[in-house]
C-alpha cells in the first residue's frame, strides 16, 4: 500500500499543552499519528519539514523523506492523519514552504497558544531540568539575542521570548492555508471536552469518541535539588545503563518515579518584576493577535 501523508499538523506552541491534544487525537479511532519509527524508535516530534534547521541542534527527529514516509506506513482507513511538531510555528517560513512542497496546500493546521509570559517560564523550567540552560531565567532573557548564533548546540527553546511573539506567525499560516484551527490554552485547560469537540469537527470526525481526558500529558513544574541527582537521571552514565540492563523495562517508570520524586521541589513563581517586564514585552504583540483572531487577549498581559 502506498504511504499516505498528513492530513493535518499540529504546529504549536511549544509548552502550550500540544503533547495532550496529541495524546488525545492519537486515542481517537478515526485518527492516526504516528508513535514509533521503522527502526522502532519512539517518535512524537518528526521535524522533518524543518530538519535543515533543527538537526544539528536536536538529537531526536526524522531526517530523511523516506523515513517520514514510512512513520505512515501503517495507515488504513484513519480520516485524519497528522503529526505533531511544536517547532513547526516557531521556523513558520521554513515549515510553510516545507509543507507546501511535500504535503500540499490543503494541509489543516493546529495551533495551540498560551499566555506568553507563562510559556517563557515553562520552557525555561523545561530546558533547565536538563544540561542545556545553566543561567537563571532572568539572565537567560538579558542574553536570548543572538544566543542560537553563538552556540551552534542550543536548543531552539532558549528563545522564550521570541517564541512568544505569535502574531506574525499566525498570521502566516493564516494567509497560506485555508484551514488553520486556533486553540487557546486557557480554553483548553477549562473544558478541555468542548475544546476537543471543537478539533474533531475541524478535522470532519465524530465527535463523541470515548477518549481519556483525564489523564495529562508532558506535565512540568519540577526543579532538581542537587546537580548529582540531575546528572544520575538526566546524563547518559554508567549507573543508568546498569539500571538499564538488569531492570525489566516494566518495572523502570515506578522506581524512576520514586526517585525522582524526593529528589526535585515545586518551581518557584516567576518573579514579579520579571514577569511585569516580559507582559511590556508582550503586550502589542498580543494586541495584534487579538485583531487578528477577533479575540480579546489582551488579559495575557494585565
Amino acid at each position: 500500500m502506498k504511504n499516505k501523508l498528513p492530513n493535518f499538523l499540529i504546529v504549536g506552541a511549544a509548552k502550550s499543552g500540544t503533547s495532550s491534544l496529541h495524546n488525545y487525537l492519537n486515542q481517537h479511532p478515526e485518527v492516526f499519528m504516528p508513535s514509533y519509527n521503522s527502526e522502532g524508535m519512539k517518535v512524537k516530534e518528526p521535524r522533518f519539514l524543518i530538519k535543515d534547521l533543527v538537526k544539528h541542534r536536536l538529537h531526536n527527529g526524522v531526517w530523511t523523506w523516506e523515513e517520514y514516509k514510512s512513520l505512515f506506513g501503517d495507515v488504513t482507513d484513519e480520516k485524519a492523519v497528522g503529526e505533531s511538531t511544536v517547532l513547526y510555528l516557531y521556523y513558520y517560513k521554513d515549515a510553510i514552504k516545507n509543507i507546501k512542497e511535500k504535503l500540499g496546500n490543503d494541509v489543516k493546521i493546529i495551533i495551540m497558544l498560551r499566555n506568553p509570559a507563562d510559556r517563557a517560564y515553562s520552557a525555561f523550567q523545561h530546558v533547565s531540568r536538563g544540561f542545556k540552560e545553566q543561567n537563571s531565567f532572568e539572565k537567560s532573557l538579558e542574553m536570548e539575542d543572538g544566543r542560537l548564533e553563538r552556540d551552534g548546540n542550543l536548543t531552539p527553546m532558549v528563545m522564550y521570548k521570541d517564541m512568544g511573539l505569535y502574531h506574525d506567525m499566525v498570521k502566516s499560516f493564516q494567509e497560506n492555508f485555508s484551514n488553520v484551527h486556533v486553540i487557546i490554552y486557557d480554553d483548553f485547560r477549562d473544558d478541555t471536552e468542548n475544546e476537543m469537540k471543537k478539533t474533531y469537527q475541524f478535522l470532519g470526525i465524530s465527535d463523541n469518541a470515548d477518549i481519556d481526558y483525564v489523564t495529562r500529558h508532558n506535565v512540568g513544574g519540577k526543579r532538581w535539588k542537587n546537580d548529582k541527582v540531575k546528572y544520575l537521571f538526566m546524563k547518559e552514565n554508567p549507573i543508568k545503563s546498569i539500571f538499564r540492563r538488569i531492570i525489566p523495562k516494566g518495572l523502570r517508570r515506578g522506581i524512576r518515579n520514586n526517585l525522582v520524586t524526593p529528589s526535585t521541589n515545586k518551581v518557584t513563581p516567576m518573579k514579579g518584576h520579571t514577569r511585569i517586564m516580559l507582559n511590556n514585552f508582550f503586550r502589542e504583540d498580543v494586541k495584534q493577535l487579538s485583531t487578528l483572531l477577533n479575540r480579546d487577549l489582551t488579559n495575557w498581559t494585565k
